[in-house]
């Protein structure tokens, strides 16, 4: 136990070794002083630039492009390197293509700027490392160093730029290249194969699903593997870059997938869903930033969150498998631990913001994927050894089945011999039973005609029955209807006698009323001639009247005259003044009477003419009235006669109606009589009836147990057979066998 924590000291041991003590890689001159301007200025390549305007900056830094564009510039001089030429310049695993200018001359480049003949790309995942020409070096004065950098990013990440010599560069272009480039095409080439390989088990036995899921593992890693060391692409730099990028989540995914069904794990449909769906959703974020290489490390980065908890599910469900015994889940947990431990030597360095001489991320899967074909592997030695043992089984069962071979030819011979007597005997059985099959076939005819003539005679007392109810209801309702019909005759008779009654009543008043008529006619016509004359006097003295006026305009003319005379006179004719003055004034008192009296007139002939309409019309009423009456006594008589013989013909009809109810009433209760014999023989069919049935039942049970009986001789004979049969074939068996 004091020794436990011995092999994690020795993992944190190999960590720090990895990370602070580099390998001796040459002599180094490390560049630290920059200047940068973002954009593609083609002036950047003359020694003599201002460049004023030009930021300064120290490695490592993230460089800002414009249209992917930017120039970096230093200096150096040549007693400052403390080693002799040839001088190499190395700018690391940088993700950009370009161009490097020494002193105003071009000297070299690295991947390929677009143009309008040619698109942009990079070589594999390679350490860039060039030549200064020995002969470009100034050895006195100051030595100018211009990059024309290209990225389709917005930025791009540069680390230290240093000078090396030749050791130096032999290491970055071989060590550093293969560790980085080429180890990569070699992992992805045999991803590729596994996952070929485990791709071609599953096709040939689907039920496998760990060996669909570890192809689509291996397969997707390889190609996340290839796109690192591949020197060319068949997709756009961009878009290949997301696609190969996004492989390492689906990889991952397929992973977790694989573990799931490699230790039969019960999971949730939506954690099956939830790893379908992020790798897809990852994919789809890759190819939507695929126009900028510094967007796509963005999502790669965010994808890591997604590829940790994958390394995180599948190390707690393998631990949990081999506590639980499972021991072909020990070399998946040591590639887990593997694939952990090397991650974190990627962590720790991204996190310090340094270039590791190599990333072990993809050393990591590729143990973590070794560690599953070794499993796979393992779990086929297991089947394996488990198909030998079955084979040792087999064969010891075969053994034992030789010996119950023996036995079973005993029992064959024995078998064959009682067969045969049970074949004589199922043969006479079989006889005896179809004799019996005949017989109870014939009773059981006789019984379904015997039950079949009760069921008719059943149905036709049931109908006989029905229509004698049917009588009976009806003759009831014809009872009941005529003896209403006799009541309503009474009511109807007694109601005539009234309506005569009253009809004669009627006729007297109609009379009167006719007398009444003709008495108001005459005396509307007397008024008329009475009316007439009043109103030929009214004119007279309207003509009386008009006179009177006249005479006293008259008088009142002439008692002006005699007032002008008596004026005219003086004071003798004053007392004839006063004379025609009285005079004036009794013609205007007659005119002002005559007037009143010419009104009165006048509103009396008004009302003597309006007395004449009025009259007129009440006189046409009362000839209408007459002979309206006269009409209705004429109608009021023929209706009396009428009323007196139907009250006669109503009372012979109730005499009538008082016999068929009678007689109504006799055939009911004779029908009454008919249903209570109907229902007693209905009663003695129903008992005759089940009796039948009782019978037919029993007989069917004969016939049904006389059948099965048939049915047993048969098997009987059948089985027989079929153990001849057998035991022949057992013998042709055993001969085969031994022969």
């Amino acid at each position: 136990m004091k020794h436990n924590g011995a092999p994690i000291a020795v993992f944190f041991l190999f960590l720090a070794v990895s990370v602070f003590a580099q390998p001796d890689n040459g002599k180094r001159f490390t560049l630290s002083s920059w200047q940068t301007m973002a954009g593609n200025s083609q002036d950047g390549a003359s020694i003599n630039l201002d460049r004023s305007g030009w930021k300064t900056f120290t490695p490592p830094a993230t460089l800002s492009l414009e249209g992917g564009f930017a120039w970096i510039h230093t200096t150096f001089g040549f007693n400052e390197i403390p080693f002799r030429q040839p001088y190499y310049v190395v700018l690391g695993r940088i993700d950009a293509a370009y161009e490097v200018y020494l002193n105003g001359i071009f000297v070299a480049s690295r991947g390929r700027i677009p143009s309008e003949s040619e698109p942009f790309s990079l070589p594999g995942n390679q350490s860039a490392c060039f030549l200064l020409p020995p002969g470009l070096v100034k050895t006195s004065g100051t030595n100018q160093l211009l990059f024309r950098i290209f990225s389709p990013a917005s930025s791009v990440p540069l680390f230290s730029i240093d000078i090396t010599d030749a050791k130096g560069a032999q290491f970055e272009n071989q060590v550093v290249s293969f560790l980085n480039a080429t180890l990569y095409t070699i992992l992805a080439a045999l991803c590729g194969f596994i996952g070929l390989y485990f791709l071609a088990l599953y096709l040939a036995r689907k039920s496998d699903t760990p060996n669909l899921w570890y192809a689509l593992a291996a397969l997707s890693i390889a190609l996340y593997f290839a796109e690192i060391g591949a020197d060319t692409t068949l997709l756009p730099y961009n878009l290949n870059r997301a696609l190969a990028k996004s492989c390492l989540s689906i990889s991952m995914a397929a992973l977790a997938q694989f573990f799931i069904s490699f230790l039969t794990l019960k999971i949730p449909r939506w954690f099956s869903w939830l790893l379908f769906l992020l790798p897809l959703g990852i994919t789809i974020a890759f190819i939507a930033s695929s126009n900028d290489l510094s967007a796509i490390g963005t999502v790669f980065n965010t994808a890591l969150l997604f590829i940790q908890f994958c390394i995180l599910f599948i190390a707690i469900i393998t631990v949990r498998a081999v506590l639980k015994g499972n021991r072909e889940a020990i070399p998946l947990l040591i590639g887990v631990i593997l694939g952990v431990a090397l991650g974190t030597h990627d962590v720790i360095y991204s996190v310090l913001g340094k270039k590791p001489l190599m990333w072990l991320q993809g050393i990591g899967f590729f143990c973590l994927n070794l560690s599953l074909f070794i499993s796979l592997t393992l779990r086929s030695s297991r089947l394996y050894a488990d198909l030998e043992t079955y084979s040792k089984e087999v064969q010891h069962k075969t053994e034992q089945l030789s010996r119950f071979i023996e036995q079973l030819e005993d029992t064959a011979r024995t078998i064959a011999s009682l067969s045969h007597d049970i074949d004589e005997d199922a043969v006479q059985a079989a006889a005896s039973a179809e004799n019996m099959a005949q017989g109870a076939e014939q009773i059981r005819e006789g019984a379904d005609t015997q039950m079949q003539a009760v069921l008719d005679s059943r149905q036709a007392l049931q109908n006989f029955t029905l229509s004698l109810n049917k009588v009976t209801s009806g003759v009831h309702r014809q009872a009941e209807g005529i003896k209403q019909s006799a009541d309503s005759v009474s009511v109807v008779a007694d109601a005539v006698a009234d309506v005569a009654t009253h009809m004669e009543q009627t006729a007297r008043s109609a009379e009167a009323l006719q007398e009444s008529a003709e008495q108001g006619l005459r005396a509307s016509r007397d008024m008329t001639d009475s009316i007439d004359k009043i109103k030929t006097l009214s004119g007279t003295i309207a003509d009386i009247v008009r006179a009177v006026e006249d005479f006293a305009e008259r008088t009142n003319l002439l008692a002006m005259n005699a007032a002008i005379e008596a004026a005219h006179s003086g004071a003798a004719g004053r007392g004839f003044a006063v004379i025609a003055n009285e005079i004036k004034n009794l013609a205007s008192a007659s005119a002002e009477r005559a007037g009143k009296i010419r009104d009165s007139i006048k509103e009396i002939s008004g009302r003597i003419e309006s007395s004449v309409a009025a009259n007129a019309r009440m006189t046409t009423a009362l000839d209408a009235v007459s002979e309206s009456s006269r009409l209705t006594l004429d109608s009021i008589v023929t209706i009396r006669n009428a009323l007196s013989a139907q009250s006669n013909a109503s009372e012979q009809l109730r005499h009538s109606l008082a016999d068929l109810s009678d007689a109504a009433e006799s055939i009911r209760q004779e029908a009454g009589k008919q249903q209570e014999d109907g229902k007693r023989v209905e009663s003695k069919i129903d008992e005759l009836l089940k009796v039948s049935e009782t019978l037919k039942k029993a007989i069917d049970a004969i016939v049904r147990e006389n059948g099965r009986i048939v049915q047993m001789i048969q098997q009987l004979a059948a089985v027989s057979g079929k153990g001849q049969h057998a035991v022949a074939s057992m013998k042709e068996l055993l001969e085969s066998r031994t022969a």
